[in-house]
């Protein structure tokens, strides 16, 4: 899990810009996340699929309505992206994984790409393609604004939700609960 305030915005249009979406093509990231009910189907479209996978709570619900909280292990997005090592193995110790395989030379930081990468045998890091690991300008503030007043009630249903089950809150959430006063 990532705040969606955070990230995703470029990437979301980089992989619709992509793929030829009109609507990514033809509207700014904040054009696309705050168009109203008036706005074309296509950019409601674009605009749901860039909102909604950030409402955390209402996806682990779903979940929750088949599995127990147990059988959920949530991955913080931020903590996969800094020390994937220390999540693989969290993910292998839930899973119950025998035995444990040891990541730490199994993976390499690629610099110019900014994401750990497979080594391979020789050495060399097998990374993401030439699309991936594009870097992507900083978000308007405006925008910003915008999505962190419209994640709150979202990211309350979360904190709410993983307090009830008695389950970590990812890095992002405690950041901003911590900095914030809808805690």
């Amino acid at each position: 899990m990532q705040s969606a305030a955070k990230s995703g915005h470029g990437r979301m249009r980089g992989h619709q810009r992509a793929h030829q979406d009109p609507a990514a093509i033809n509207h700014t990231f904040h054009e696309v996340v705050t168009a109203d009910s008036s706005a074309s189907k296509e950019l409601l479209t674009l605009q749901n699929r860039s909102l909604n996978p950030g409402t955390y709570a209402t996806h682990l619900e779903h979940w929750l309505i088949h599995y127990q909280a147990r059988q959920l292990h949530i991955v913080d997005g931020t903590l996969l992206r800094s020390n994937p090592v220390l999540v693989l193995d969290g993910i292998q110790r839930f899973l119950g994984v025998t035995p444990i395989f040891n990541y730490t030379q199994a993976l390499v930081f690629d610099e110019l790409k900014g994401f750990w990468c497979q080594r391979l045998e020789a050495g060399r890091p097998k990374c993401l393609g030439k699309s991936k690991g594009r870097k992507y300008p900083e978000m308007a503030p405006e925008t910003r604004a915008f999505l962190t007043d419209f994640y709150r009630e979202h990211n309350l249903e979360l904190l709410r939700l993983l307090n009830r089950l008695g389950l970590a809150l990812p890095s992002w959430l405690r950041e901003e609960v911590q900095s914030s006063s809808w805690s």
